[in-house]
């Protein structure tokens, strides 16, 4: 009996490394973050931070020569009409400050040089006083691209997304091979001035203060674009006219203290604000806005033709 039981534990045994070694191997082969090299058209599918911090080992590095960093704010902006280099949207939704340093970190680590850089800021990106936003984005989240509780989710979203199963929550095509994530139909209010309204409302003092994380973040952040030589645009994102006029000051405080956590003052990293009176005919312009400030396909075109004269 002894003798029997030892033959079919060594079979389960092995039958279950060969198993594990077969789902290493094709997860290799898939390569649907890019990490190893195999992959050259990936995407997004799901599981955003996760994916996009995978990404960042080599297929971003690899083939991109641009990056796009900030929150939602920015992360529907489709890069593809900049015609001198390919950048790669790495806007996170609700992404902090400290949530972009381990993204952009793991970019730069690689061989291949980042040249430019575009910043969206946005009193949202630092309010939290939370020191590590998002466990996954660590150097351990290497190990999940062979098998993980997030690698089988993102397969899952692939196939929904890929047999269109529900296109009013994980519609098709909505992430890009650049990182666009394309949520315009998942954002878009009926009544966009009445939304204006009701976020202008919402805003209080506390909302534009920086936090010392927050602080020591963004001076990080302009170290690791100085170190790298990262020619970059920091730029205000353009807020509704009704919501900046009303906390008008605020506004401009913040993006006073913002500026001055640069202390380089070199021409490697420079700053635009799109809230002063020369923008303000796109800010008084509800069509580009699909609610309180996220970009509509028409302000998205408009903007980047902005930023690009820039």
């Amino acid at each position: 009996m002894s003798k029997e039981f030892n033959r079919y534990f060594k079979r389960v045994l092995s039958t279950c490394f060969l198993a594990a070694v077969g789902l290493v191997l094709f997860n290799i082969w898939l390569d649907i973050f890019g990490v190893f090299g195999i992959e050259k058209h990936t995407r997004v599918y799901g599981e955003e931070r996760i994916s996009k911090y995978l990404m960042a080992y080599r297929y971003i590095p690899e083939n991109f020569e641009g990056l796009i960093l900030g929150p939602s704010l920015s992360a529907n902006i489709n890069p593809e009409s900049a015609k001198e280099i390919r950048y790669f949207n790495t806007s996170l939704m609700g992404a902090r400050i400290q949530t972009m340093i381990p993204l952009l970190e793991n970019v730069l680590a690689s061989a291949h040089q980042i040249k430019r850089a575009w910043i969206c800021i946005h009193p949202y990106m630092t309010q939290s006083s939370e020191k590590e936003v998002d466990l996954i984005m660590t150097p351990r989240a290497y190990w999940a691209a062979f098998g993980s509780i997030h690698l089988l989710r993102v397969y899952g979203f692939s196939l929904i997304r890929w047999m269109n199963l529900a296109p009013n929550k994980y519609p098709t095509g909505q992430y890009l091979e650049n990182g666009t994530n394309k949520f315009e139909s998942l954002f878009r209010v009926t009544d966009v001035a009445a939304k204006i309204e009701e976020e202008k409302a919402l805003l209080h003092a506390e909302d534009f203060e920086i936090t010392p994380i927050s602080e020591a973040s963004l001076k990080e952040l302009w170290r690791l674009l100085e170190v790298n030589q990262i020619q970059t645009r920091v730029y205000f994102h353009p807020v509704p006219l009704p919501i900046y006029e009303e906390h008008k000051n605020a506004f401009a405080q913040y993006w006073e203290q913002v500026k001055s956590t640069y202390t380089q003052k070199s021409p490697l990293v420079t700053f635009k604000n799109f809230n002063d009176g020369d923008f303000s005919s796109f800010t008084g312009d509800f069509s580009n806005y699909i609610d309180h400030g996220h970009l509509s396909e028409k302000g998205q075109e408009l903007f980047l033709k902005e930023l690009m004269q820039e």
